[in-house]
């Protein structure tokens, strides 16, 4: 069981409502915003609590630290954008059908589709 908190309410909602993956420091940024004495630590704390109540997901970028987005139950398909290093979750349109088949004798258990550009703030920027 979690023990709710302000510090975890407001990491939550962070995560809920910011419409793509977050670093652990963008989550906290965003939460310091609303509690400005917030710690590092606590941050990281959260995110532990949230991923381990399956709350959160994390969203692995090769290269980059971990990311998290809120576990909707939606399959995504990822767009990380070459220039400023945001990562973007976008709607699948991939169905059940991994985008290659696996070679006789393996057991595919899922997959992640990544896609790679410049996002739309980047460009007009």
């Amino acid at each position: 069981m979690i023990r709710k908190t302000q510090q975890g309410k407001v990491v939550s909602d962070v995560i809920e409502h910011a419409g793509r993956p977050l670093t652990p420091l963008e989550v906290h940024e965003l939460a310091s915003q609303k509690i400005p004495r917030l710690g590092i630590a606590t941050t990281y704390r959260h995110l532990r609590k949230l991923t381990e109540g399956q709350q959160v997901v994390g969203v692995d970028y090769p290269g980059q630290p971990p990311r998290y987005e809120w576990a909707d139950g939606k399959d995504k398909v990822h767009f990380a954008c070459r220039s400023c290093d945001k990562l973007f979750a976008l709607e699948d349109t991939t169905g059940d059908n991994p985008p290659a088949k696996a070679p006789k004798g393996f057991k595919v258990q899922g997959f992640e589709v990544m896609l790679y550009g410049i996002c739309p703030q980047c460009e007009q920027g």
